[in-house]
């Protein structure tokens, strides 16, 4: 939609855009080239975790978990007081 001046108005595009769902070329591509081959890539990932190859379970883990955050010192210390509140609560019953 357009205002008087010929300007879009804010949050309404000009044009319909890309339909929701679809995939760029280079997503189409990685798709085509590497669709194939995934059943067998995860298949030796999995022998190589059950043999336990280094490189497989770091590599796992690494793409599995998310990365860790610093923790903030004074975070910290609230979280080890409800800690402490909590052992003495569980002391109690």
């Amino acid at each position: 939609m357009r205002e008087s001046n010929g300007r879009f108005t804010a949050g309404a595009p000009g044009g319909p855009g890309r339909p929701k769902g679809s995939k760029n070329r280079p997503s189409k591509l990685r798709e085509e080239l590497l669709g194939p081959l995934l059943p067998e890539a995860i298949e030796k990932l999995q022998t190589a975790i059950q043999d336990g190859e280094k490189w497989a379970i770091e590599m796992t883990i690494a793409y599995s978990l998310p990365k860790p955050k610093p923790v903030d010192s004074d975070e910290m210390a609230e979280f080890e007081e409800r800690i402490e509140q909590l052992e003495q609560l569980a002391r109690k019953h």
